[in-house]
């Protein structure tokens, strides 16, 4: 039993997708991801067997395979146990799979299967765009910020209980439609006020930004001193990796 879906992360400032390959075969019941995970996201196998079972779905016990595509690049943070959560739970036949398709997930889970916010939508959203997906699964968290990309049909889940309302259903009927972030007022699904531009500004903050410590510390202490800054940014290829080099001066 075979289920693949489109997750991305972010890498320095850019968003990159990541295919989630999930493979469940005969054999002892354990969970392997594969693909250089990092710590954070080997961790997400028991967030996701927690919350999957507190959701009232049954977690497989049978063999279970992970597999973050592209495997030469290394996987950071937690934007992916929405993604094994759901390939868990379609290749084992207890969601349908046909929602997923060309669609982005994000998402952190609690042990409770609540959905939680995580950092770097915008790029990661941004990058679907460009790579020609429309459509979006996101914490609810996370929904004004996604909204500022135009063109991308957005769903804001807050509860893995949720996806069950997929089940034989096309997004764009009645399965999602009461996860739809309400992308063309640019309004939350809550009835919040403030467009989405104000809400992202209102609530964002440096923490979007991975890594660039040198250059995060340098704005916050021009700002907090009230002075001009120039930021000159170069990329330059080194053994085959982009290393990104700013030049601040006060």
């Amino acid at each position: 039993m075979y289920s693949s879906l489109c997750s991305a992360s972010v890498y320095g400032v850019e968003g990159r997708l990541i295919d989630v390959e999930v493979d469940i075969s005969n054999g002892l019941p354990q969970v392997n991801v594969v693909g250089l995970p990092d710590p954070a996201v080997r961790e997400s196998v028991e967030r996701v067997r927690s919350a999957v079972k507190n959701c009232g779905f049954k977690f497989p016990m049978e063999r279970i395979t992970v597999n973050l595509a592209p495997a030469d690049l290394r996987k950071e943070g937690t934007a992916f146990d929405l993604a094994i959560a759901a390939g868990i739970l379609s290749a084992s036949g207890q969601l349908s799979s046909a929602p997923f398709s060309g669609t982005l997930v994000l998402g952190e889970l609690a042990l409770n299967g609540e959905v939680r916010p995580v950092p770097g939508v915008l790029a990661m959203v941004e990058q679907a765009k460009l790579s020609g997906m429309h459509r979006v699964l996101l914490p609810m968290g996370n929904a004004a910020e996604a909204a500022c990309i135009e063109g991308m049909e957005l769903y804001a889940a807050g509860h893995l209980r949720e996806l069950a309302e997929c089940i034989g259903a096309s997004p764009l009927e009645q399965g999602w439609t009461a996860l739809r972030y309400n992308a063309e007022t640019n309004g939350l699904a809550n009835g919040a006020d403030g467009s989405a531009e104000e809400l992202l500004f209102a609530n964002g903050d440096y923490g979007d930004v991975l890594g660039q410590h040198h250059a995060k510390r340098a704005l916050l202490v021009a700002a907090a001193g009230k002075h001009n800054v120039l930021m000159l940014c170069y990329i330059v290829m080194l053994h085959s990796c982009y290393t990104i080099v700013a030049l601040i001066l006060l």
